[in-house]
């Protein structure tokens, strides 16, 4: 059986009694094998895998997308809820540094992990630190460093981090996505996309050796320029294949676009979400 459900997310389905937040999680079941791939903001987390009946023991270990609170954040509620300690896996640069400035006068301010590498430590958490593509269970594949391939994606100029002492626009060399060799087809989930949605599809498909059937999870197209919006769904359009389940970054009139372009291949991410894979 392979299963996806999503336990955090910005929206929630109607009359649910699960918590919408800024951020996302996403629960994945695998032969045998159950990952939290990302852990929200931090304040939905736990209640919401309650309300799923989705027991936080039963996890054999937690991913982490990207560096950022909205995808970090419940990680410290996570371990202090566990009886036992567990694996996270991510990309070392998940403790580098993250910055974000709406606008050119507002101060700085920190979006990264709550906590240091030796607080989630402390809690429980035995981390293993991806840089190149690693296969630690059957039929799951984590996929960092992205490769940079397209011409059309790159930085946020809102998000940006420190070097040599100098702002510069941060590369968020710890993009993490995960590929799935589920029984309908490879499935790609990706925590927001910050190295390109259409980067993170190539790499998927590269790895896998065929196309991908889902792309699922937040794609920061949102808030990107027109040109990287206009070009990212025109590729996703073309491959008459591929179904994407979107939200988070994604944003509702990006969201809107989408279901125009590709029509019953698209759905909105929700939480309570479960889509069998």
């Amino acid at each position: 059986m392979s299963r996806l459900t999503v336990v955090v997310e910005n929206s929630v389905g109607f009359a649910s009694r699960l918590l919408g937040e800024h951020g996302l999680s996403m629960w994945v079941e695998h032969q045998g094998v159950n990952i939290l791939y990302d852990t929200g903001m931090g304040q939905a987390l736990l209640a919401n895998l309650a309300v799923l009946e989705l027991d936080p023991d039963n996890l054999d270990a937690v991913v982490i997308s990207h560096g950022h609170y909205d995808h970090m954040g419940g990680l410290e509620a996570l371990l202090q809820a566990r009886s036992k300690a567990v694996d996270v896996w991510c990309h070392p640069n998940v403790f580098g540094c993250h910055l974000a400035q709406l606008l050119p006068t507002d101060p700085m301010r920190e979006i990264g992990p709550p906590l240091a590498q030796s607080g989630y430590e402390a809690l429980g958490a035995r981390f293993h630190f991806v840089e190149k593509p690693v296969e630690p269970w059957p039929g799951i594949t984590l996929l960092a460093p992205i490769p940079r391939q397209t011409s059309f994606e790159g930085p946020m100029a809102n998000l940006v981090t420190k070097q040599d002492g100098k702002i510069v626009p941060d590369p968020l060399p710890d993009d993490l996505a995960l590929l799935i060799d589920a029984p309908g087809g490879p499935v790609c989930l990706t925590g927001c996309a910050h190295a390109g949605a259409i980067n993170v599809l190539l790499a998927a498909e590269e790895t896998a050796g065929r196309p991908v059937v889902l792309l699922a999870g937040g794609t920061h197209l949102g808030p990107a320029p027109a040109e990287q919006q206009a070009a990212a769904l025109a590729e996703l359009a073309a491959r008459s294949e591929l179904m994407v389940a979107a939200g988070h970054c994604t944003g509702l009139s990006m969201a809107g676009r989408m279901q125009s372009e590709l029509g019953s291949r698209f759905s909105n991410l929700s939480a309570g979400l479960t889509l069998e894979l």
